[in-house]
């Protein structure tokens, strides 16, 4: 007879294959500062055009480390110049302590050259990082349209900020389309 205070131990979950490539750190990191955008706390007028400045300067860092580790192709150099650019536009419109004081909280590390090799999965970071695209327009689409702020934060969204996003997400798309190019 079976002892009722006895607990069955439950069977242990197959073991994931350990990832040297780095793949799954830059999926982390990436996801994380989309669910921030995302799912972005209640704040006031500039914290959305703060988080906005953080993802375009995440996509842009994660193109150079593609750039650098993975494939060195002409669409991720377009898409890391835009981001750049935007990212650097909004740092001069916000201010350091604004940008610092409403950064993306996340619990996944930024990834550097080191933690990424040349065996990453290209698809899987583009797809990822389409999201983030898709993530980044429909945060500069509330930011152009927010009357609480200033005229230039909305002009910098439209003007740099949703041309970044959009090369952004057509990158990752021809990417995803024609891995071979």
């Amino acid at each position: 007879m079976r002892n009722p205070w006895r607990r069955r131990r439950r069977a242990e979950p197959p073991a994931r294959a350990v990832d040297h490539s780095g793949t799954d750190l830059v999926i982390r990191w990436i996801d994380a500062v989309t669910t921030g955008l995302a799912d972005a706390p209640p704040g006031p007028p500039e914290a959305a055009p703060a988080r906005v400045c953080d993802g375009m300067f995440t996509a842009a860092t994660i193109a150079a480390v593609l750039i650098e580790r993975v494939s060195d192709r002409t669409e991720y150099r377009v898409a890391n110049n835009r981001c750049l650019a935007a990212s650097v536009e909004f740092m001069k419109v916000l201010g350091e302590d604004t940008l610092r004081r409403y950064r993306i909280q996340s619990d996944a590390q930024p990834v550097g050259l080191d933690e990424v090799n040349s065996d990453a999965d290209e698809l899987a970071i583009a797809r990822h990082l389409a999201l983030l695209g898709e993530a980044l327009q429909i945060a500069l689409c509330a930011v152009t349209t927010d009357p609480a702020l200033s005229a230039e934060i909305r002009e910098t969204a439209n003007d740099s900020g949703l041309l970044a996003a959009d090369v952004l997400v057509e990158t990752c798309q021809t990417i995803q389309s024609d891995p071979t190019t």
